[in-house]
């Protein structure tokens, strides 16, 4: 991976240093719920009008779909988090406290779509959670477990069930911020230039909700006051019909705040092991975003996990769609060993890399 620059923060990097390797373990609730169901009754709201938590994501990825598509992605941001590598300024059209923006699509959709939404003017949101809508293009509908799920722009349409098991990962889980994914099953279709496609399979379902600074001034925040979290790589993996990989690698002010792997099946609860990462190649041509950021994006990377005996590397083969917050979401193929057998498969990849 290439050195780590320092991003503009509030606090100097031996500060960030400190809260994470100190500080946030103290608050840290995730080891606890290792192996744990999640509780049927836990509040997955949109918060648009709350007074302690700014902004809230939903969101839905399917890893591997069949060609042309390859994976489909809902990657949605309700409010803004305040965080260098998420808040898309040049896309505001309300205020930030005020402000969704959502990526979605397939390998076949690329470029398409990355929309900005005023939740007072633009979108539908029940405070219960039932309805997430935003305008016409992505609907999300429904309670725990149950949810459908519309995706509409161009001439593509996808219609699909959700059914959530009781099977989740937490990424975060203290006292403000949660940040939670489910292991869930889908069908229904994607309709694609006049031809229609009955899809089904493993899918993830992802919830988080957080305090912002948004909630005290609804204004846009100079880019030395947003925490610097400034790289991120996540990637989801159906190793086969019944277990599903999550791999994340966070960092903040460069130092790594979440490096870890999370292993779920439809008969097992979710387990999280440390992770060994890296980029092993770039794309030649650096993407640039539409407010003019240039970032190199990554053609291959490689993840190792020892406890699970399990080596993956992925080759990115379709285009990445803009609008993971100032990032990028995309397809792969990976190839690796898991516990001394070949395997190899479909993912689905999120990146942003603001480090410098």
């Amino acid at each position: 991976m290439s050195a780590v620059i320092k991003a503009p923060s509030l606090f100097g990097r031996s500060m960030w240093k400190f809260l994470i390797k100190q500080l946030y373990p103290f608050f840290d609730a995730t080891p606890e719920q290792e192996q744990q169901a999640f509780p049927a009754n836990y509040p997955m709201v949109p918060h648009i009008d709350s007074r302690t938590m700014g902004w809230t994501h939903y969101g839905v990825m399917i890893p591997d779909l069949p060609a042309p598509h390859r994976f489909f992605s809902i990657m949605s941001i309700i409010g803004t988090p305040g965080a260098l590598a998420f808040d898309n300024d040049h896309a505001l059209v309300d205020g930030p406290r005020h402000n969704a923006t959502v990526v979605s699509g397939t390998a076949a959709t690329h470029p398409h779509h990355f929309g900005s939404y005023s939740t007072r003017r633009d979108c539908q949101m029940a405070t219960d959670g039932s309805r997430v809508w935003f305008g016409d293009d992505v609907k999300i509908s429904g309670q725990y477990p149950y949810y459908q799920v519309e995706a509409r722009y161009g001439d593509f349409v996808l219609n699909i069930a959700i059914e959530n098991t009781d099977k989740v990962s937490w990424f975060i889980k203290t006292p403000v911020y949660d940040h939670l994914s489910l292991l869930s099953r889908y069908h229904g279709t994607i309709n694609w230039q006049g031809q229609i496609q009955e899809i089904s399979g493993l899918c993830t379902f992802e919830y988080a909700a957080c305090p912002s600074p948004y909630l005290l001034r609804d204004k846009p925040l100079a880019k030395h006051l947003k925490a610097p979290l400034d790289f991120f790589c996540y990637q989801i993996v159906n190793l086969d019909a019944q277990t599903q990989l999550l791999l994340s690698y966070v960092c903040v002010s460069g130092t790594p705040a979440v490096s870890k792997a999370y292993l779920r099946s439809l008969d097992q609860y979710s387990q999280s092991y440390d992770i060994e990462f890296a980029v092993l190649d770039y794309q030649a041509e650096l993407a640039v975003a539409p407010d003019g950021n240039a970032m190199r994006l990554p053609q291959t990377l490689r993840w190792l996990v020892a406890q699970l005996d399990l080596q993956l590397v992925m080759q990115v083969d379709t285009a990445f769609t803009y609008g993971l917050g100032t990032g990028y979401v995309g397809g792969c193929a990976y190839t690796g060993q898991y516990r001394g057998q070949d395997i190899s498969g479909r993912g689905y990849i999120e990146y942003i890399d603001r480090r410098g």
